[in-house]
């Protein structure tokens, strides 16, 4: 008869301990990972907090595991789906550098750093070497992570032109109202949107539905005359668009926590769209995006993340591996000042595992340890214990065994170079 042990003697005991986060070194000591990915087709790869250096190792040495072992085709990012056209371009080998192509990829400067300039440099090193098949890095994200809708209208707009030049005037009704409230700041967009007039926002509402309509409609006969894949991704740049509008719309109503899910909803469809074609996707999202079970706003009332989205629609093709610490430096976003109005990112300390977080079971005597959730779970009796994880300096409640397939822990983390350097200015 197994006897059962503590989570934190099966981690001591059974957990792959891993002794280096260089993506360089050979990845034989990732095999275990085989039997945690299983045939899933989905592997999210989450992090505790953004902008710390550990996490992007860890996830560009998990990323090169499952692309040169496992098939997997696409990077998948927390990323504008419309901005980060650019970063599929440039890891097939288009124009411009590495740190100019993440800045303007990636928002929320989680691209301007060294640990990403790394992965997305080893991509496109990969597909000059490797022809085929590509390996693609796409954004899954609302326009500008939800600040405004106009970079997706204006990208939808040159197909219009050559497309469907009679819908020129409904998308120019949403770009007027658009360009009222326009801003790459997030926080800005949302309130300059508030402070529209109610007809303004019911104008934008309704232009973008009726220019997704009209669009619909020209789907089969641009797909027959060989324009399928250019008239798809002008209705997804439309699609976020017609999202970002939601987002804009029930934040007045319900708050942000609640309001921002949108960008959920469409991170997941962007994910099960690349999906058609039989690709196998790696998704790098927060945590709180990635699990696969529905949140709390606070209220009480419940929030479907990514991953729920995806659990439900992929169920065993669906994996999702938090990435989390105990020891060394976080990273927090400040509050939007006049002089920062994105706010900024901002070293911190990091408090010690709480009682009942899954930080807990893990020693701090390893780099790093990758735990099976899903293989632990038979042999442990208090995998109901486990209610918080780790979000920046915090712990956020979560059925942790629920939540994730998989934990990587790293045992000391730092604020990346992007970080640190603006907290020595």
């Amino acid at each position: 008869m197994d006897v059962k042990t503590s989570f934190a003697g099966w981690v001591g005991d059974r957990a792959l301990a891993l002794e280096t986060l260089d993506f360089r070194f050979p990845i034989d000591d990732l095999e275990p990972l085989r039997d945690i990915v299983g045939g899933a087709r989905v592997v999210a790869l989450g992090e505790s907090s953004h902008h710390i250096r550990e996490f992007y190792q860890v996830r560009h040495r998990i990323l090169r595991f499952l692309v040169e072992r496992c098939g997997f085709e696409v990077y998948a990012l927390e990323a504008p789906f419309t901005q980060g056209q650019v970063l599929d371009g440039w890891v097939r080998g288009g124009p411009g550098t590495v740190e100019q192509v993440a800045a303007d990829g990636i928002a929320l400067s989680l691209g301007q750093c060294r640990e990403m300039h790394e992965t997305l440099t080893w991509m496109r090193e990969r597909n000059h070497t490797i022809a085929e098949p590509p390996l693609r890095c796409l954004g899954t994200d609302l326009p500008g992570a939800a600040a405004s809708p106009l970079p997706a209208l204006e990208e939808v707009a040159g197909y219009v032109r050559r497309a469907a030049p009679q819908a020129l005037p409904v998308l120019e009704q949403a770009v007027s109202v658009t360009q009222r409230f326009d801003d790459p700041v997030t926080f800005m967009a949302l309130s300059r949107y508030q402070s529209l007039d109610p007809g303004e926002q019911d104008l934008l509402t309704s232009a973008l539905s009726r220019l997704m309509g009209h669009l619909q409609r020209l789907t089969l006969v641009q797909r027959a005359h060989g324009h399928g894949a250019e008239h798809d991704t002008a209705m997804w740049h439309l699609r976020g668009a017609w999202y970002l509008d939601q987002l804009h719309r029930a934040n007045a109503q319900e708050g942000f926590a609640s309001a921002s899910t949108f960008r959920d909803v469409y991170m997941a469809e962007s994910v099960l769209r690349l999906l058609e074609g039989g690709t196998c996707v790696v998704l790098a999202a927060h945590n709180w995006h990635i699990q696969r079970t529905p949140a709390a706003d606070g209220q009480g009332d419940p929030l479907l993340p990514v991953g729920a989205h995806l659990a439900a629609a992929l169920g065993d093709d669906y994996r999702a591996i938090g990435v989390t610490s105990s020891l060394g430096r976080t990273t927090t976003l400040g509050e939007p000042t006049p002089e920062r109005p994105q706010g900024a990112w901002y070293d911190a300390s990091l408090p010690p595992p709480a009682e009942g977080s899954v930080e807990a079971a893990f020693p701090t005597d390893r780099l790093w340890t990758l735990a099976d959730l899903r293989a632990a779970r038979p042999h442990i009796n208090d995998a109901a214990s486990f209610q918080h994880s780790r979000m920046a300096d915090y712990f956020l409640d979560m059925p942790v065994f629920e939540a994730f397939d998989a934990i990587a822990h790293v045992s000391r983390t730092t604020g990346t170079d992007y970080v640190v350097k603006r907290a020595g200015s």
